[in-house]
């Protein structure tokens, strides 16, 4: 008997959590849109992850797909902005584009990679 209920416990548990989930999933996926948009918006793009995802309802995220994901463009945001800003110091001494385009393509590579694994539910 006690099995039973604690089945039918369980199986509620995800139905409570469906509207939380749906508007963490919404959330992450509109960060990575912003992070689309940084490789034109780059400071709209660092402000978004920021504020996305440092906010308490993130950080308490217990979901470890969400996690990924939120620590992943984190990452992503953070060091496109530290390779962009040393492009740009070399900008001055003619070899910039040396540094932007491999900057840039690891940026795409990163921004599609996020989204694939994210568009099939995995943990990245």
């Amino acid at each position: 008997m006690e099995d039973r209920a604690m089945s039918t416990t369980i199986a509620a548990a995800p139905s409570i959590m469906v509207g939380s989930g749906d508007r963490q999933l919404r959330g992450s996926r509109n960060a990575y849109i912003a992070l689309a948009l940084g490789l034109v918006f780059f400071i709209f793009t660092i402000w978004y992850q920021v504020y996305a995802d440092t906010r308490k309802p993130a950080e308490s995220c217990a979901d470890p797909f969400l996690q990924s994901h939120r620590q992943w463009r984190l990452r992503t945001a953070f060091l496109f902005m530290m390779w962009s800003i040393l492009a740009g110091f070399c900008m001055p001494f003619g070899f910039a584009l040396l540094v932007f385009v491999p900057v840039y393509s690891w940026f795409v590579y990163r921004l599609l990679k996020g989204l694939i694994f994210f568009s099939l539910r995995k943990v990245i």
